[in-house]
């Protein structure tokens, strides 16, 4: 996963009383620059933003405030997945963290099932190919099982499960219907899909 992360490396912003410059982040540590010539010195330095890879951990309770946050506002109010801890967290979550923010996570509802609960990513991160990634870990924890899902019929996400071979196996009229606003503009119907293998 190496390679997806230089991939979409996060351009690193210097702040300064003087201006914003933009430049690419790299590798090294932090620094601190030397303000222009003719920049007006205000008494503080210009510190650059460190830049971070996206990991990709277990879910742990310290988790679970922000996944609960973005399952919420992903799905719909009242999600908790803290159970998800008590049995096979290793196999069976996926959490993405950016430092110490929390950006996707991926829960099945055990080790023993391999059914994907909810597949989520933060607002403003939907580009930076976390769910694929997630999604590869998940199938990668848990070898050898068929993995299945339902997923609501114009959802987007449909082309990434294609993608990974999932199949549709069933169409289900009304399946969130206790779980959605009446005026969502999400369909309420869903597909079962499996991956087999």
């Amino acid at each position: 996963m190496e390679d997806i992360r230089a991939h979409y490396a996060l351009k690193l912003y210097v702040i300064s009383p003087w201006r914003c410059l933009k430049r690419k982040s790299t590798p090294s540590p932090p620094q601190k620059k030397s303000p222009p010539k003719d920049a007006l010195l205000t008494g503080r330095d210009v510190v650059l933003e460190t830049v971070a890879p996206i990991t990709f951990v277990t879910l742990t309770s310290e988790h679970l405030p922000q996944v609960h946050d973005i399952l919420h506002r992903s799905f719909w109010s009242g999600i908790d997945v803290g159970d998800s801890l008590q049995h096979g967290p290793e196999q069976a979550t996926i959490v993405a963290m950016y430092k110490r923010l929390v950006v996707g996570c991926a829960i099945l509802s055990s080790p023993t099932e391999t059914y994907i609960t909810y597949l989520a990513v933060r607002a403003g991160w939907e580009n930076a190919q976390i769910a694929t990634a997630m999604l590869f870990h998940l199938i990668n924890r848990n070898p050898n099982k068929d993995i299945t899902l339902h997923v609501s019929v114009n959802n987007p996400a449909m082309l990434l499960y294609n993608r990974f071979g999932f199949k549709a196996e069933e169409f289900i009229v009304g399946f969130y219907e206790d779980y959605l606003d009446p005026q969502s503009r999400v369909s309420k119907n869903a597909f079962r899909l499996r991956l087999r293998r």
